[in-house]
């Protein structure tokens, strides 16, 4: 693509040749030919422009460029504009037009114009799959699963019955969804009797897992479908990898989960909420708008709108800090506590003595 391809999608200022014809986007010093366009944004990067092999580079407006270099002037975000490049030079998946000679497709089932089905995919009864999206080797799609338009299916995804999915969706590799949920009565039932076989007993998942529009999921994270109501999943939402969502969840829209998260049964997570890596959400729970879970914290209690929370238990940051601090300071009373022993000791033994 040219430069002037690249302005009109980031929205900069051309300094140079608009038709210097651009086929990758790097680090300034990784730049090999004059068809690379450097990403400049930051000081490194921009420290590293006049030495680089780059033919054009995104700067900002107090840049120096070099003589020779195509400048795109961009006076956005820079993540902003990280996100904006890689989506127009990201690679498509490899997967050729059509259904491939390997792939089962089951009678009934519908592939819509311009999708892609991959080597050794299985598409089960009744499925549908949404015209421009992409399966890729090895993904399978169970039965009267509804996949929508432009999706990209990435190679091992299991896709369970019934599932629905929108547009635009991307699930990484081994992700699975609708698997059934881990819902168990243990072999104490809750009024103290216990079960007549003596074992767990499995409370089978009947609901689905509905997956709105423009959402990721990573890869290896799991989906469990509802007991009798659906799992939710909300638009824009982005998931990391290796994260567990059980039965009845519903999380909203333009929510964030990073890596190792997990939630429990029937939790509600409101729109834009934040939960960073390895964050646990207790069952039943629910989580305002906007609220932050920081890394590895356990939400065993409600969580209100806007609420960034720390810790095990998962308190408001000021208490959280505050107990931790406490803790710390617990060595500074153990001298203070022995030689208030001491004197009460010596105090007793005097009244003994008179």
């Amino acid at each position: 693509m040219y430069l002037r391809d690249v302005a009109a999608v980031l929205i900069g200022e051309i300094v140079g040749d608009p038709m210097l014809d651009v086929t990758r986007l790097v680090h300034p010093a990784d730049a090999t030919d004059r068809s690379d366009l450097a990403l400049a944004l930051t000081g490194d990067a921009a420290a590293a422009l006049p030495t680089s092999r780059a033919g054009g580079a995104v700067v900002l407006p107090d840049a120096a460029v070099p003589d020779g270099v195509a400048a795109l002037v961009y006076r956005g975000h820079q993540r902003m504009a990280l996100a904006v490049l890689t989506k127009l030079f990201e690679a498509k998946p490899a997967v050729a037009l059509g259904i491939h000679p390997s792939a089962v497709v089951a009678a009934g089932a519908k592939i819509g114009d311009g999708a892609a089905i991959g080597p050794l995919v299985a598409v089960s009864s009744r499925s549908t799959v949404g015209a421009g999206t992409v399966v890729m080797a090895g993904a399978t799609v169970g039965a009267d699963v509804t996949i929508g338009r432009d999706c990209v299916i990435h190679s091992g995804a299991r896709i369970g019955d019934r599932v629905r999915i929108g547009d635009r969706v991307t699930i990484y590799a081994n992700a699975v969804l609708g698997g059934d949920g881990f819902s168990v009565i243990p072999v104490a039932n809750p009024d103290g009797s216990k079960n007549a076989i003596d074992l767990p007993i499995r409370v089978r998942s009947l609901g689905t897992v509905v997956v709105g529009d423009d959402i990721d999921i990573g890869a290896g994270t799991t989906i469990d479908r509802g007991t009798l109501r659906d799992t939710v999943i909300g638009r824009g939402t982005k998931i990391d990898n290796h994260v567990q969502i059980a039965h009845n969840v519903v999380i909203g829209e333009a929510v964030i989960i990073c890596g190792m998260a997990g939630i429990a049964g029937s939790a509600i997570i409101g729109d834009r909420v934040i939960l960073a890596a390895g964050a646990g959400v207790g069952d039943h729970i629910t989580i305002g708008a906007d609220a932050v879970v920081s890394a590895r914290a356990g939400v065993i209690a409600e969580v209100a709108a806007g609420t960034l929370v720390d810790g095990m238990p998962a308190l408001p940051r000021a208490q959280a800090m505050e107990r931790f601090l406490n803790v710390g300071r617990l060595k500074t009373l153990h001298p203070k506590v022995d030689e208030l022993k001491k004197r009460v000791e010596a105090l007793e033994k005097r009244g003994e003595g008179s």
